[in-house]
C-alpha cells in the first residue's frame, strides 16, 4: 500500500533518506494531489478516523477528505517510510474564539530530535513543514509565527495586508488517531454546521501556494500568494467543476 500511496501523490521515495527535503516534497505533493473536501460528510455518507478506511478512500477511490482522514492517512504514510511522526490535537481559531481540543488533527514530525509541524488537512494551509518552536518562520504561501502559551504553541499566519491572524492552538502531546473519533462524529452529525450544509473542495495547484477552491456559487483561484480571483458559477456546475479541478 505504501507504493500505491506514493504513486497516488506522484513521489518516488525509493532509497531516499527520511529527511526534511523528502518530507517537504511529500507534503507539497499531497496537498496538490489530494483535495481537502467534505462531499461524503455533506451527503451524509459517513467518514472514519481509521487510517485503513481513509487510505482506501484516498488511494483506491482517488478521493480527498477532511483533517481526520488526510492527516490520519499521511501520518500512516510517513510512519511507513520511517519518519518519527505523531498525531497532534489542535484548537481552531474562528470568529475571534478558540474551538475545543481535538477539533483539528495535525502531525508532528521529529527530525534529528527537533519537532516540525506538518498539515495536509487544513485547506489553505502552509505547503511546507514549519519548525514547532517560537519565532517567525518562512512558510508558503504565508509567513508563520509560533508563540508559546501554557506548554502549547499558537500558530499565526501573516496575510497580504501585513496583519497576523491566529489559526491554530497546537498541543504537541502525542495522540492516538481514535481520540479524534468523538469530534469527527460530532462534526458530521450536529445540525447546522458548515460541514453538512455547504459542499466544498480545495487543493494546492503548485508548490508556490497557488490554489483552486470550489464552493456552491463560486470558483476561486489564486496564483501563488496573490489575492483570490472569484468566478461566480451556477450551482448546477458544481459537479462538472469538481470533476474538472479535483477529479471528484
Amino acid at each position: 500500500m505504501l507504493t500505491s500511496y506514493l504513486s497516488r501523490i506522484g513521489v518516488d521515495a525509493s532509497g531516499r533518506a527520511c529527511d526534511l527535503a523528502l518530507l517537504t516534497e511529500l507534503q507539497i505533493a499531497h496537498l496538490i494531489a489530494v483535495p481537502f473536501e467534505n462531499l461524503d460528510v455533506f451527503h451524509r455518507r459517513g467518514v472514519s478516523t481509521d487510517p485503513t478506511v481513509s487510505i482506501t478512500k484516498i488511494v483506491d477511490r482517488r478521493r480527498g477528505g477532511w483533517c481526520f482522514e488526510l492527516n490520519g492517512s499521511f501520518g500512516w504514510l510517513l510512519a511507513g517510510l520511517g519518519y518519527d511522526v505523531t498525531y497532534a490535537s489542535c484548537r481552531v481559531h474562528d470568529d475571534g474564539e478558540w474551538g475545543p481540543d481535538l477539533d483539528h488533527c495535525a502531525l508532528v514530525v521529529r527530525l534529528d530530535g527537533e519537532p516540525w509541524f506538518v498539515d495536509v488537512g487544513f485547506g489553505d494551509c502552509c505547503t511546507v513543514p514549519i519548525p514547532l518552536s517560537p519565532g517567525d518562520h518562512d512558510g508558503t504561501p504565508r509567513a508563520v509565527r509560533m508563540r508559546a502559551e501554557d506548554q502549547r504553541l499558537v500558530m499565526a499566519e501573516c496575510f497580504a495586508n501585513g496583519t497576523w491572524h491566529d489559526q491554530l492552538d497546537i498541543d504537541p502531546t502525542p495522540r492516538a488517531i481514535d481520540e479524534f473519533t468523538p469530534r469527527s462524529t460530532y462534526l458530521q452529525t450536529e445540525p447546522g454546521l458548515l460541514w453538512t450544509t455547504k459542499p466544498f473542495a480545495t487543493r494546492a495547484t503548485a508548490p508556490d501556494g497557488s490554489r483552486v477552491t470550489l464552493r456552491n456559487g463560486v470558483l476561486r483561484m489564486r496564483d501563488g500568494a496573490a489575492e483570490f480571483v472569484d468566478t461566480p458559477i451556477d450551482d448546477g456546475d458544481f459537479a462538472r467543476l469538481a470533476s474538472l479541478h479535483f477529479g471528484l
